[in-house]
């Protein structure tokens, strides 16, 4: 699960302000990036206040994991493979003055910082229900698991808070779940 949490969790570092002197963020684990992330201020603030449908044949739970309230939307289990592609939803409030511009360029930032491996792959808006939003695909490697992974993350911004809807899928397996992730977002609305 942690693989799957790790690319979700780093969409919310760019606003967090967390800082380990003793190690760089390259050096942490995923224990220690979730924990790190649980104490972001603002985090879980949309928490209640939006609603999704889950595409058919996949799974949903809504869990805590080191103080961070994930909606989880877990694809059928692929046989023969231990990972299983996920969407995930995650809130923190936006720090004054802060923007959607702001929020996905500290975003890409923190990737950057993060994983040795980081990838942009492309970037750009859209809208999801009638919000604006902007959307950034980019690859890595898990340092853990040695996974290569691909994420989409869709940011959108309202009421001054920031909802981060991450696909998270096999290095391979981008575009097979992308329609899902079209499913989710065209059913996705914040209060």
């Amino acid at each position: 699960m942690k693989v799957q949490l790790i690319s979700a969790a780093i969409c919310l570092l760019g606003f967090a302000a967390c800082n380990n002197a003793s190690k760089s963020p390259k050096e942490l684990s995923s224990a220690e990036i979730l924990e790190q992330v649980g104490k972001a201020p603002g985090m879980n603030a949309g928490n209640g206040t939006f609603t999704v449908q889950t595409p058919e044949g996949w799974s949903r739970k809504d869990t805590v994991i080191s103080r961070v309230e994930y909606t989880f939307m877990m694809a059928p289990v692929q046989q023969g493979s231990a990972f299983q592609a996920n969407v995930n939803v995650i809130t923190q409030e936006l720090k004054s003055g802060s923007s959607l511009d702001k929020y996905m360029e500290a975003t890409q930032q923190e990737m950057q910082n993060y994983f040795d491996s980081y990838k942009k792959l492309e970037d750009g808006e859209r809208t999801v229900t009638d919000v604006k939003a902007k959307w950034l695909k980019c690859g890595y490697v898990h340092r853990e698991t040695g996974t290569k992974l691909n994420i989409l993350v869709t940011v959108l911004v309202k009421n001054n808070i920031a909802y981060a809807i991450t696909l998270t899928t096999l290095a391979d397996d981008l575009e097979k779940y992308t329609p899902a992730l079209e499913e989710i977002l065209n059913t996705f609305k914040a209060k």
